[in-house]
């Protein structure tokens, strides 16, 4: 039965689940950012393939999970978002693996996946094709998480119906190869059917689709008025790098490398196209849920010449070991021995000073430098006059032990 956890209802499995490895996951993962939550799901949920965005339509097969970058630094910080995520996330991958395989307008589906928006929400999308291949229209609506009513049954129960539903037409001659169209532009009469057939069903569901977010676009889009949703066209690659500089900041900050030959094909191909823009659009949710992340340095980002995008991102830090400098002042017997350490400790505070500059650390670490600094001062003034352990084989050995360690 469905028991609740955070704002959602799951099942009982998957809060045991999540209780027993979210919190570990908090500790384990604490201070590698959102890409350190992201490994971490992958290793959990081997079913589920994880990227950081809101898009729908961005994957390919089964199980594709996009989650935004403010739910994932919630999750990196907070063990109740943790292990609330998580059990959702249970559930979708049971979900997921219970899904048919063939839509109710008789397509078989070729993606689908889901989305963990902002505000904590969860919709669900689909791509389906026809027997010939043709990409069929794509379908999204939200999934009421929040209700007591179990929303995997109640999707699966609906989907299990519309298959029986359609075996039954298939059987009784009213839709499948029999009645398959036989024209463009009986085609085109039958998609334009199943997707209003859709917009009636999720009207109030619509989230996003690949129409730069205007909702008026994505309704007419679901109603098969596939002309008002056509991704904007270039007259050659020079107007389609300006248009990425415009709108992408990775492209305009000289981070990404695009294939020529890729840009070249988008020119003509609309699908090529959208894929490039949702892989840029991820990328620079990426760019963002690393801000102000200390040590990051910059991200490179490639599309090779069939459209896959490769992410790397570069990471610098400067950290000041405490710990030894403490045991060098500690076992310092005179105050030749406190300069050395204090030469030491100014070089420390250059370098902190400078990474904290260039973002390899922040005002923190600067800090503990000069706090050690102060400390080698108080110690340098309870030392006094220590002549007389100058020439000490013991002390000398001690502190030479300690500078080496």
């Amino acid at each position: 039965m469905p028991v609740k956890v955070g704002n959602s209802y799951v099942t009982e499995a998957a809060l045991a689940f999540a209780q027993k490895s979210a919190a570990e996951s908090v500790d384990k993962e604490k201070g590698k950012g959102t890409s350190g939550v992201l490994a971490d799901l992958a290793e959990k949920f081997p079913n589920l393939k994880f990227s950081v965005g809101t898009q729908p339509f961005s994957g390919s097969g089964m199980g594709n999970v996009a989650i935004s970058s403010k739910i994932l630094r919630e999750m990196e910080k907070d063990p109740a978002k943790r292990e609330e995520y998580e059990a959702l996330l249970y559930d979708v991958q049971e979900t997921t693996a219970g899904l048919p395989t063939m839509r109710a307008d008789g397509s078989k589906i070729k993606a689908h996946g889901w989305i963990i928006h902002e505000d904590g929400g969860l919709s669900a999308w689909s791509i389906g094709t026809s027997e010939g291949g043709d990409r069929k229209p794509e379908a999204s609506g939200r999934v009421n998480r929040s209700s007591k009513k179990a929303w995997w049954q109640s999707l699966l129960d609906e989907m299990k119906e519309r298959e029986e539903a359609r075996k039954k037409r298939v059987k009784k001659g009213k839709i499948g190869v029999a009645e398959k169209p036989t024209s463009l532009t009986e085609t085109l009469k039958a998609e334009q059917e199943e997707a209003a057939r859709i917009l009636k069903a999720n009207a109030e569901k619509i989230v996003s689709l690949p129409n730069q977010g205007n909702p008026a676009l994505a309704k007419a889009y679901l109603a098969g008025q596939t002309n008002a949703v056509k991704v904007q066209e270039f007259s050659n690659t020079n107007d389609l790098m300006k248009y990425l500089q415009d709108q992408f900041s990775v492209v305009r900050g000289g981070m990404t490398s695009i294939s020529s030959k890729h840009l070249k094909a988008c020119l003509t191909d609309e699908e090529k196209r959208a894929k490039l823009l949702d892989n840029l659009r991820v990328a620079d949710e990426m760019l963002e849920s690393h801000k102000g992340e200390v040590g990051f340095q910059g991200m490179t980002v490639e599309i090779d010449e069939n459209g896959e995008m490769s992410v790397t991102s570069s990471k610098s830090t400067v950290t000041f070991n405490g710990e030894k400098r403490a045991r060098q002042i500690a076992a310092a017997q005179t105050q030749g021995d406190l300069e050395t350490v204090m030469r030491l400790l100014q070089v420390d505070l250059e370098q902190c000073e400078a990474g904290c500059k260039n973002n390899a650390c922040d005002e923190a670490e600067v800090q503990k430098v000069k706090d050690m600094i102060a400390r080698a001062e108080q110690r340098k003034g309870e030392l006094g006059d220590t002549g007389d352990k100058e020439n000490d084989p013991a002390a000398k050995a001690a502190f030479a032990v300690n500078m080496l360690i």
